[in-house]
């Protein structure tokens, strides 16, 4: 769910190109009428995603309430610029998951990234508080409720494998995002965007550490590193506007030919969550492993992986390609031979 477009920082790479002017804000009593819906379509969890920073919306506590009165799990995407010891404590008695960043261990380069002077010192902070709250302790082995992003680009390419190791020294997720060349990532990008050789290179280095120290294994294929994305199977994205997704990259909301009279039908304001779910576009694109198109649809690990979806479709819609047909293409991240 997107509940704001506000943020408190201004990253340099930001899809969503969020700031402080930005001022979309999602109504709490629809947002709870869609949680509900969602329930009885037997989801697991709600990932609060902001489209900003979740912690300046309104009625975010209630909201982390509602979720988790509902024995759904809150799952939490925040810089942390926010995040107190109180608030990391009411995270935790709630029983939320929580996707902090950090871009850089260096002040300056952390600084640099997020847009804002001081910014390394507030996340650092929003950091030990969760830490603190008992988010680095996993209840159960492997069942982890802290992690951390941190986009990849050429200014923190040396620090990925420190930022790693501190990540699995300490019981967080280390979730390592690919720097994708849209919205504030277009600016300057040549300064920022990694190599596919240098992305590729940095997943083995990175599956090497796991091998060797955290007894960890997993595919360096995956869009997500050290975790399979398969998103499109299960999920639906809700952006501020109401328009349902079957991921945030994955924009068919603004492809001409899927509007009827001018407009997105498939908008939580037109058809109920339901009505979604069933269409025949979502059915198609949640059976999508099954029509999958070259190294994608012949590749031997499509229980874990089917590519980055996202990706496959903007380089295809981007191409000319018709939305279905851009679903299904092979993803041209993957490096596998």
């Amino acid at each position: 769910l997107e509940t704001n477009t506000s943020c408190n920082l201004h990253c340099r790479y930001c899809y969503a190109q969020s700031g402080e002017d930005s001022v979309k804000i999602a109504d709490f009593n629809v947002l709870k009428r869609i949680i509900f819906e969602a329930k009885e379509l037997g989801i697991r969890s709600v990932v609060v995603i902001g489209g900003g920073e979740p912690t300046l919306y309104p009625n975010f506590r209630e909201l982390i309430a509602y979720i988790d009165s509902l024995g759904i799990i809150p799952m939490l995407f925040s810089n942390t610029v926010l995040m107190t010891e109180e608030l990391a404590g009411f995270l935790y008695e709630h029983n939320a998951s929580v996707m902090g960043k950090l871009d850089s261990l260096k002040p300056e380069v952390q600084d640099y990234l997020a847009g804002r002077e001081g910014a390394f010192e507030d996340i650092k902070t929003g950091l030990e508080n969760l830490i603190k709250a008992g988010f680095s302790n996993p209840a159960e082995s492997g069942k982890l409720r802290l992690g951390i992003s941190f986009v990849s680009n050429k200014m923190n390419l040396e620090e990925i494998e420190a930022i790693w190791h501190f990540c699995r020294q300490n019981n967080i997720f280390p979730n390592m995002e690919i720097l994708t060349p849209t919205g504030r990532a277009n600016d300057e990008l040549e300064e920022k965007l990694l190599t596919a050789e240098e992305i590729k290179e940095y997943k083995l280095k990175l599956l090497e550490i796991d091998r060797k120290y955290y007894g960890y294994d997993w595919l360096p294929y995956t869009p997500i590193t050290a975790s399979g994305c398969l998103q499109h199977l299960y999920s639906l994205y809700i952006n501020i506007e109401g328009n349902v997704r079957p991921c945030a990259p994955t924009k068919l909301d603004e492809h001409p030919t899927l509007r009827v009279n001018g407009e997105y039908p498939y908008n939580i304001s037109r058809m109920s969550l339901r009505e979604i779910y069933d269409s025949d576009l979502f059915t198609y694109v949640r059976n999508i492993d099954k029509v999958l198109e070259g190294r994608c649809g012949n590749c031997e690990h499509l229980e874990e992986c089917i590519g980055c979806r996202g990706y496959a479709y903007s380089v295809g819609v981007n191409n000319g390609a018709d939305p279905l047909e851009a679903l299904k293409m092979e993803c041209k991240q993957c490096f596998k031979e």
